[in-house]
């Protein structure tokens, strides 16, 4: 099945993210007072496929929601973003996806319960593989089922399409999900889940996987190799109000970049630039930035960087 012209794929989580920002993160046991409390769109998945829609690409979501009314509503904001939701599967008698997030001075503590995540398994994924194949760089995260996200990489490796990897939330993979991916993002954390890391020199991963591994630092910027030597790309100068949704906004914008045959180095930049503009905004998806703003910042700023998008 041939891939529609720099359309961008994500296969991953769909939740509702109920959003608390208080002073003061509690201690185990404590009752602190909040601030504000507010009901939003999120899940890796949805974020990364809204962060990649807002910029301009045509993106195909995979993914799976319940019958509940939090699922109806994500579904209608996907339609909202101009998210290709042909894939996403609503289950009957399924509770969807949320995130509990607590932001706290530029801080935040989250606990994601599943739901209907959980069920985007290995026959969900055959049978939804030519949207997959429709795409030509497909991005993935550790909220759905491990063994179907193994499989989507081997799709997109037998099928020449760039698999962007983020092993994120942090847990034990299969070293091929590592070998499949064209691109690993990953934070400081997630570095050292990679076999081969050493702490006393950190950075000699990105020299071992040149262009592939991409670090990301938050206001240090992001680092990678580019095969003769290690690259800081400074991150945007921004007011950080909430970094909910930096990372996924970083990995969707990234993967548009790239897909629209931008250097790694511009590519990076994009993203960073991209991340840093949602950071100024709470809530994950309600933060990410249209094209327009990117490019409002980029001339503001001089920033050294052309788009062909």
């Amino acid at each position: 099945m041939p891939t529609i012209k720099n359309r961008v794929g994500v296969i991953g989580s769909i939740n509702t993210d109920i959003v608390c920002q208080t002073n003061k993160l509690p201690e185990v046991g404590e009752t602190v007072m909040g601030e504000t409390f507010n009901i939003m769109f999120g899940g890796k998945g949805a974020n990364e496929a809204v962060a990649a829609a807002r910029v301009g690409a045509s993106v195909n979501l995979l993914g799976c929601v319940g019958d509940d009314m939090f699922s109806r509503n994500a579904i209608a904001n996907l339609q909202l973003e101009g998210v290709h939701i042909t894939a996403v599967k609503q289950l009957k008698n399924v509770k969807g996806g949320i995130a509990n997030i607590v932001v706290s001075n530029r801080n935040n503590q989250i606990i994601v319960i599943p739901g209907a995540n959980g069920m985007v398994d290995t026959k969900y994924v055959k049978k939804y593989a030519n949207r997959l194949k429709e795409c030509s760089i497909v991005g993935g995260q550790f909220e759905i089922p491990l063994d179907s996200l193994l499989l989507a990489s081997r799709i997109c490796k037998e099928n020449n399409i760039k698999f962007v990897l983020n092993p994120s939330p942090i847990k034990e993979y299969p070293k091929e999900l590592f070998e499949n991916a064209t691109y690993v993002i990953v934070n400081e954390l997630e570095l050292k889940e990679i076999p081969g890391y050493n702490e006393k020199q950190p950075y000699a991963l990105l020299e071992n996987h040149p262009n592939k591994i991409i670090l990301t630092k938050g206001s240090e910027g992001a680092y990678f190799h580019d095969g003769e030597k290690l690259v800081n790309v400074p991150a945007a100068k921004v007011k950080v109000l909430d970094t909910t949704g930096a990372g996924d906004t970083f990995l969707g914008t990234f993967m548009v970049a790239i897909n629209s045959g931008l250097s790694m180095l511009d590519s990076i930049t994009f993203a960073n630039i991209c991340a840093g503009l949602k950071t100024q905004k709470l809530g994950a998806q309600t933060g990410m930035p249209k094209l327009e703003e990117v490019k409002k910042y980029i001339k503001k700023n001089k920033v050294k960087l052309e788009l062909n998008f």
